[in-house]
């Protein structure tokens, strides 16, 4: 008896598992409300290797999103999905992390992101008209979120690098140099704050708070490193004050 009991139920959990193993993702995603800001489209497979199409968050689009789930990550009841995004072919952003997930948190490990620097720039309030020009490298060892407090900044540790910077403006093209950026939490949002050693003589941090809201102050302070094609856009920056900076904010 106690014989049939235990083959009964390894059949039972054999066919669990494969249920499980074979539940579409559409399934699981319907069981959830997603925020507003976030749209997806043409998702396909099982909850263990899943594929979509598109992600739209706050208009900005990632292409081909594929994720595969750990299945050991399951005993710890955190579970772990390795996950790349984006095509060197396609428009957006490219990269790969590894994200975390328990009741209260979500661990995002080594993330790398590589993106059009233009494409950030357009989600920015700027005080004239231009575009940018290069790549922007991200890249966090760690980042730790808080799901129980509307998806607030914990800690972070990371960099930004913008190489070949520059933009066009006035119709001019003004080269900037390189610039990089240290990423860490403020007040629970993320905050990028650029490296003071720069040939624009930039003081800035700019933060991304949950909701999509993005905002950014600090100084220009031109020096004898910076571009004499920038001199034309600087009386749109306002006037300079005491200590020869222009106020910058968005």
């Amino acid at each position: 008896m106690k014989k049939k009991f235990a083959i009964g139920a390894i059949v039972l959990l054999t066919y669990v598992g494969f249920l499980i193993a074979t539940l579409p993702t559409t399934f699981v995603l319907n069981q959830f409300t997603l925020p507003k800001n976030i749209h997806i489209s043409g998702v396909t497979g099982s909850v263990w290797n899943t594929n979509i199409a598109q992600v739209s968050i706050e208009g900005t689009r990632i292409a081909k999103v594929q994720a595969e789930l750990s299945f050991l990550s399951l005993f710890t009841l955190t579970p772990t999905l390795a996950i790349t995004f984006g095509d060197s072919f396609i428009a957006g952003p490219e990269g790969a992390l590894e994200l975390v997930l328990s009741q209260e948190t979500a661990h995002i490990n080594n993330l790398s992101v590589h993106v059009k620097a233009n494409d950030i720039a357009q989600q920015l309030t700027l005080p004239l008209p231009m575009s940018a020009q290069g790549d922007v490298e991200l890249t966090l060892q760690k980042a730790e979120i808080d799901l129980t407090k509307n998806n607030q900044c914990i800690a972070v540790n990371g960099t930004a690098s913008w190489s070949k910077a520059g933009v066009i403006a006035l119709e001019q093209h003004i080269k900037l140099g390189k610039l990089n950026a240290d990423i860490g939490c403020e007040n629970g949002a993320l905050a990028v704050i650029i490296a003071p050693k720069n040939d624009l003589g930039l003081t800035f941090t700019a933060y991304a708070r949950t909701g999509g809201k993005i905002s950014g102050s600090g100084y220009l302070k031109p020096g004898t490193k910076f571009p004499k094609a920038l001199n034309d856009v600087l009386p749109f920056l306002g006037k300079k004050d005491n200590k020869g900076r222009y106020r910058l904010s968005f």
